[in-house]
């Protein structure tokens, strides 16, 4: 059988593989996406887990970080003007409950959040004023360098060494969350809110070099953190849409076995059917970067070492248990309205309780005690028969337990979720079993098995520690989407900016194009 023949091969449907096919296939190149699943997305879907008409989000809620993105404030690839995608804006994004029944309310106004703060501290209130100035300022620098290539580590520390603004910033990436919020802010309270957004790079906020999110809690005010009508998935069926009205071409149930290379460069993949797909000018890799290195590349292909480099990559220090429900009628919290209408509500211990739980992730203790929960059609109807609703429920969990490794999770997964639902049902009234039409659960080993590029259950692909961020992810000297072998590039999780839906595929679809001399700045018009 004659291999099939495209300009561009991209191994992984996720969004930002679909973000670089769009692009590229924008610029005129022949594009083909190979997915391994039944449907595109990645971690960026929407699914009926649990009964007919509801409409559920496996992975992904929330599209924070992509709002700030060209693709979307821009409109880039026409997703929002030609496609289809609309995101809702809520305007109180989420609401932390603390043992005492306080209440902190961020909304996407400042003024109105410093009149929660106020509640709790009013000293905190005014600090928290100064503090959004502040990370606004870092927030401008950090949002470029998120959606284009990073520099190298050696030229970023030494442009922002230059200058007072550059240092402090300096300071800020090698500190911990924690640090920052000390700095700060008097209240526990506040401290526990902000390192809990900061946690959301699945390390704990006491680890250094976490101080660098705490730019993007500014991004809540100023650009906001809105839901896609429909659910997550809106956004990567926006991208598909796009994709194959610029001619490219999607084929699902297609895993990758492995990718050719000849005389040093890809040429194209080999599906496990035995099927050659060629590509004539590269090869993206959207999936894990060690699934590509480990198992679709042989190591004599590669430079000495190079396998046992990505070998020592680290995996995130922890992992989730999520749980989505069909219910009857909307959340109702013993907290009151304000609570209602906060799309995130998150559970949170006091300050050594708190981060006691992440210490013991480390070693393997799941925990029930810290959930994250929100009903989307409350928001958005649309996810759900006429009045029914659906429930996000979330809570941080290790992948390696210390009594049975992984494999425990099967004995454990309704146990643990158990403990979960009765957290919730303490400040959700309604929460119980003649509301919950139907439940689904998925612990950090089933997150495994669903998206094989979450190894180890690792929402990011590998962790966010400093020394896998920016131009070091996913290792040392290639941060910059390029590979050894020439033709492949890596876009995703796996590389700069990492976790969530980021829209990084744009960075990294710039230095492809470089390579193959297409002006990036023509085709998105400007």
């Amino acid at each position: 059988m004659a291999a099939e023949k495209y300009d561009i091969v991209i191994i992984g449907g996720g969004h930002n593989g679909l973000l670089a096919a769009a692009y590229l296939a924008k610029a005129g190149l022949n594009v083909c996406v190979v997915e391994s699943q039944e449907k595109v997305g990645g971690g960026v879907r929407t699914e009926e887990l649990t009964l007919p008409g509801f409409k559920h989000d496996p992975a992904s809620v929330m599209h924070g970080t992509i709002s700030s993105n060209p693709v979307i404030h821009r409109d880039e690839l026409g997703l929002i003007s030609k496609y289809g995608l609309k995101y809702i804006y809520p305007e109180k994004e989420f609401a932390c409950i603390f043992p005492d029944h306080t209440t902190l309310v961020f909304e996407r106004n400042i003024d109105k959040t410093c009149e929660s703060i106020h509640k709790v501290s009013g000293r905190d209130a005014e600090a928290y004023r100064k503090f959004h100035k502040a990370t606004s300022q870092m927030l401008k620098v950090a949002s470029v360098a998120m959606f284009s290539p990073p520099p190298s580590w050696g030229a970023m520390v030494s442009l922002f060494d230059a200058s007072e603004e550059g240092r402090e910033f300096l300071r800020i990436i090698f500190s911990s969350a924690m640090d920052i919020v000390e700095d700060w802010f008097e209240s526990d309270q506040m401290k526990i809110a902000l390192t809990r957004f900061c946690s959301e790079m699945m390390i704990g906020p006491e680890e250094k070099g976490t101080g660098y999110a705490m730019f993007f809690v500014s991004s809540l005010h100023a650009w906001g953190w809105p839901l896609p009508v429909g659910g997550s998935g809106a956004l990567t069926e926006a991208l598909a849409r796009c994709l194959k009205d610029h001619g490219g071409t999607i084929k699902v149930l297609s895993p990758v076995e492995s990718v050719k290379v000849e005389s040093g460069e890809a040429k194209g993949v080999i599906l496990k059917t035995g099927e050659e797909i060629s590509a004539k000018k590269a090869v993206i890799s959207n999936v894990n970067v060690k699934q590509l290195f480990l198992n679709m590349l042989q190591s004599e292909k590669l430079p000495p070492d190079f396998q046992d480099k990505i070998r020592r990559l680290k995996p995130a220090t922890f992992s989730a248990l999520n749980q989505a429900m069909a219910l009857n009628e909307a959340p109702k919290y013993n907290i009151g309205e304000e609570v209602e209408k906060a799309f995130f509500v998150e559970i949170c211990p006091f300050k050594e309780d708190y981060l006691r739980i992440f210490d013991q992730f480390k070693y393997g203790v799941p925990n029930t005690d810290m959930p994250v929960m929100g009903s989307a059609t409350v928001f958005d109807p649309t996810r759900a028969p006429a009045g029914k609703h659906t429930y996000y429920l979330y809570h941080y969990e290790p992948y390696h337990l210390k009594q049975g490794g992984p494999a425990k999770w099967g004995e454990i997964r309704q146990e643990v979720a158990d403990g979960i639902l009765r957290t919730a049902q303490k400040y959700c009234t309604n929460l119980r079993e003649e509301n919950i039409l139907g439940r689904w659960i998925c612990s950090p080993l089933d997150i495994e098995r669903r998206n094989p590029a979450m190894q180890m259950g690792d929402l990011g692909h590998i962790g966010h520690f400093l020394t896998q961020s920016f131009s070091s992810r996913p290792i040392s000297g290639w941060g910059n989407y390029r590979t050894p072998v020439k033709g492949l590039y890596m876009c995703g999780a796996s590389t700069h900016p990492g976790i969530g839906v980021t829209g990084g595929g744009r960075a990294s679809v710039q230095v492809i194009m470089e390579d193959l001399g297409i002006d990036f700045r023509k085709v998105i018009g400007r």
